[in-house]
């Protein structure tokens, strides 16, 4: 022991300097790896997270824009099929209680929800080439007071302009018509009863025209998505950040947990109520994303024409709404090949709002899904 002691203490100072120095920094260098792999991890684990959360709430909007294509083909099936049908009271009342689904009703009395069943079609009318009812069933009643051609008006919720297009149509054609609601603002309550949306047909002999329910784009409103909370109130969900809504393909909104946004009749005037073009208007006019000049939605609503709109795909991104609120947007195209969309294949748009709240991290302003 004394003779290594002694060989030790014979060293030069530096050679000891050099020879020990190396280990603290060594030390350092494996912390500091070790430090910045997790912090790499941590962040491509969030990247990946951010990005798994953006694929579901892309799947969910698809999924949702398929439930109203399927609405809308099965329409198109169903009117087609109705063609062939002789226009009596008997068969039409058939054809009326035959279609019919479900739909989901709260009780406010208690919160429960249930489910009703609930006919397509609360409008089923033949013309003959005149624009003459000839039948008409209303909510499954025998109307015993047809409308003439000159009769069809706005007023009674009855599209004249629609009329005159299906009696241009050739024989076998059909055509999907605007959306016929009263409209009601804000302070106002909603007026659902009668509101359909049309769908006309070129028979041999005459037209037909089938209305869906309006109730069953409401109820799209309401189904789950991420993060897969039930929408039993849709103002309140929407406060939230968790809410859908549907466009057409004039950029309408036809379907919006704010009722007031929604294209409608003015009772009053019969005629459809001009959409917002500045703030000022929110409340008391519905919403055109293509006529909107104000400035809350500005960059939200540029975005959808220039690029969500125009591709055909899921398009997933981050902007305000009306309220200031950030969220996070999916936006998905319905598909539809019937009608006047054989050329351009998209009725429209469903839109999924999700709060950035439920998202872990949201840092970009525009996230890919895929």
């Amino acid at each position: 022991m004394g003779k290594l002691n002694k060989k030790f203490s014979n060293l030069n100072p530096w050679t000891l300097i050099l020879f020990v120095f190396p280990i603290p920094l060594v030390v350092l260098g494996l912390l500091f790896y070790f430090l910045s792999s997790a912090r790499s991890d941590y962040k491509r684990v969030t990247s990946q997270f951010i990005q798994r959360q953006n694929q579901v709430l892309a799947f969910d909007a698809m999924e949702l824009a398929r439930e109203v294509s399927n609405l809308l083909e099965g329409a198109a099936r169903d009117i087609q099929t109705l063609s062939l049908i002789t226009p009596t009271p008997s068969h039409f009342t058939q054809f009326y209680l035959s279609r019919v689904g479900q739909i989901t009703q709260l009780d406010s009395r208690d919160d429960s929800i249930n489910i009703v069943p609930l006919p397509l079609y609360n409008e089923i009318i033949y013309f003959n080439l005149r624009g003459d009812e000839q039948l008409r069933l209303k909510n499954g009643k025998i109307e015993s007071r047809l409308r003439r051609s000159s009769d069809c008006s706005t007023f009674n919720l009855c599209d004249p302009s629609l009329i005159r297009k299906a009696l241009s149509l050739t024989e076998g054609e059909l055509y999907f018509g605007k959306l016929n609601r009263w409209y009601s603002k804000e302070n106002q309550i909603e007026k659902n009863e009668g509101a359909y949306l049309p769908i006309v047909y070129r028979g041999t002999d005459g037209v037909f025209l089938i209305g869906i329910d309006y109730r069953y784009f409401k109820e799209l409103l309401s189904q789950p998505t991420f993060p897969y909370q039930r929408k039993n109130n849709l103002i309140n969900s929407y406060q939230n950040g968790n809410y859908i809504y549907i466009v057409d393909s004039d950029l309408d909104f036809i379907a919006h947990p704010k009722f007031w946004n929604v294209m409608g009749i003015d009772p009053s005037t019969g005629m459809r109520v001009e959409p917002m073009e500045t703030d000022l208007d929110e409340g008391n006019r519905p919403i055109n994303i293509q006529k909107y000049k104000g400035q809350k939605l500005k960059s939200y609503f540029d975005r959808l024409l220039k690029r969500s709109f125009v591709q055909k795909s899921v398009d997933v991104f981050q902007a305000s709404n009306l309220g200031g609120s950030n969220r996070v947007l999916s936006v998905a195209p319905v598909l539809l090949q019937k009608g006047q969309f054989l050329k351009t294949g998209v009725f429209g748009y469903v839109v999924l709002g999700c709060s950035v709240d439920y998202f872990e991290e949201p840092k970009e302003q525009y996230v890919p899904y895929y």
